[in-house]
């Protein structure tokens, strides 16, 4: 099994190389080894060497290949280390050695079960509030107009037209600063405010998950990379706390445990926890750190389960 050289843009992994070559180039351009299509990325940028058992990284003259957050000195060969993190561009590219521990076991051994998953239960979605129509057989618009025109009748009920279309705007204009929070806007603006936040909402999940998801955005973006804010964003995008499990003789790697969506649970922790696979995986990839590898299992919450988890 080669190193390992993960490519992430914007938090997400979006290609895994293995250094089985003897030299990989670094460019912009289709005819490198590694392409990295932006504009801030050169033709020719950089490239990786092997000498005898390490590699070596060279910026070849650009002078905005970063390493560890230094910049490198153009044809200047630096020596990659274990969980080394190089910038081009927008792109961080995460070195990882090849070593046992990195491996898949050659078989399952058991993990702790919690005996209770801490469930999420969700809200009924939150009612709306119109705006009051105009009432009443005449307008109150005539307040605004001198003293004669209140006599007249025809005129008080061809102003509640205009009044009738007006009040719910103005209503709407009174309160703005409702509509720009996640816990007074209106449902269907949600996934919208998601988008502006660069945080992908599941039009599938309970209004209240998702008003919980934008309270939380800046919290989750702040955290992002850490145990904390891989924990918080399943815990919040799937309605129940998972477990995850590291082990020292394998650094790099998590096992993350989830109840198995399709186990015999109440209505109420269905509505709440049950998810698929998926959808945590799309949470775990935004969350975990490009270098680092996952093993997703779902296991069963029942009586029968003994404690054993799910193959993955």
């Amino acid at each position: 099994m080669a190193d390992q050289l993960f490519v992430q843009l914007q938090g997400d992994t979006i290609k895994m190389l293995s250094l089985d070559m003897e030299m990989l180039s670094v460019g912009r351009t289709p005819d490198n080894g590694l392409v990295l299509p932006h504009a801030s990325v050169a033709i020719r940028h950089a490239e990786i060497r092997r000498q005898e058992d390490r590699f070596v990284l060279t910026d070849l003259g650009n002078g905005e290949t970063f390493l560890a957050g230094r910049r490198l000195t153009p044809h200047q060969p630096q020596i990659l280390d274990e969980g080394s993190l190089v910038q081009v561009g927008p792109y961080v590219l995460a070195y990882v050695v090849n070593s046992e521990v990195l491996r898949p076991p050659e078989e399952v051994r058991p993990l702790p079960v919690p005996a209770d998953w801490q469930l999420l239960p969700t809200r009924p979605p939150r009612l709306p509030f119109p705006a009051t129509r105009a009432a009443g057989t005449v307008s109150a618009y005539l307040e605004y107009l001198p003293a004669l025109f209140s006599e007249s009748e025809f005129l008080g009920r061809y102003l509640l037209i205009f009044q009738s279309i007006w009040e719910p705007l103005q209503h709407r204009q009174d309160h703005l600063e409702m509509y720009f929070s996640p816990s007074t806007a209106p449902g269907q603006m949600l996934d919208w405010f998601g988008s502006w936040l660069g945080l992908e909402i599941d039009p599938l999940w309970p209004e209240d998950r998702k008003r919980q998801w934008l309270r939380e955005a800046m919290d989750l973006m702040r955290s992002r990379g850490t145990r904390y804010g891989l924990v918080r964003a399943i815990e919040l995008g799937c309605g129940v706390t998972p477990q995850v499990i590291e082990d020292p003789k394998r650094p790099f790697q998590v096992t993350i445990l989830l109840p198995d969506p399709e186990d015999q649970l109440s209505a109420e922790q269905t509505t709440s926890s049950a998810t698929s696979r998926e959808s945590v995986e799309r949470l775990i990839a935004q969350h975990l750190p490009a270098h680092v590898q996952y093993e997703l299992r779902f296991v069963p919450t029942g009586p029968a389960s003994g404690g054993t988890p799910a193959a993955p």
